[in-house]
């Protein structure tokens, strides 16, 4: 039953938001790690619910079906871990809970890089636009030096010989 908890601790401990998980992966690491390194250490067996950093790990989801898991026991306002309980589904607990945080963390990285990718091809993407552009405007500036060239109606000065609504008629004054 410790194995399922446990399992299913850490999947709901898997969704929570990037900032949580850092914080609850952190202190219940933390609690996990001085259990198995100082196994008799009574205070270290005993989690006060009340307590500010542990009522804020409490409210990760996962955290208390991850600490039922590695075989705490709900007794009033505290979680307890018996003194003959082994410390063998705890040091389980800790090295699930760090491959998770690892997996977490390749995984932000390959999404990381995808992202990374991506910009680089839209830069690149935009780079070629630039080129095409600065390619097209020194072909006209190379086209306007030829001999011969001549500026369209739009472009010559004055434009008098650019042709206007009136001069086809559609200026709108028809006399009517």
């Amino acid at each position: 039953m410790g194995t399922v908890k446990l399992t299913v601790g850490l999947e709901m401990l898997s969704e929570a938001r990037q900032g949580e998980f850092d914080t609850a992966h952190s202190t219940l690491a933390k609690v996990l790690d001085n259990i198995v390194k100082n196994p008799e250490e009574a205070k270290y067996r005993q989690l006060r619910t009340s307590n500010a950093k542990i009522g804020a790990l409490l409210a990760t989801k996962g955290v208390r079906a991850i600490l039922v898991g590695v075989g705490f026991v709900e007794a009033g306002e505290f979680l307890t871990l018996p003194a003959e309980a082994p410390t063998a589904p705890v040091q389980e607990g800790l090295d699930r809970l760090a491959a998770q945080a690892a997996a977490r963390a390749q995984s932000a990285e390959v999404e990381k890089l995808a992202v990374m990718e991506q910009r680089k091809a839209q830069q690149d993407k935009e780079n070629e636009e630039r080129k095409r552009m600065r390619d097209g405007i020194a072909d006209d500036a190379a086209c306007r030096k030829e001999p011969g060239w001549k500026a369209k109606a739009a472009g010559v000065k004055g434009g008098r010989d650019i042709t206007t609504a009136s001069d086809i008629g559609a200026s709108g004054n028809s006399g009517g």
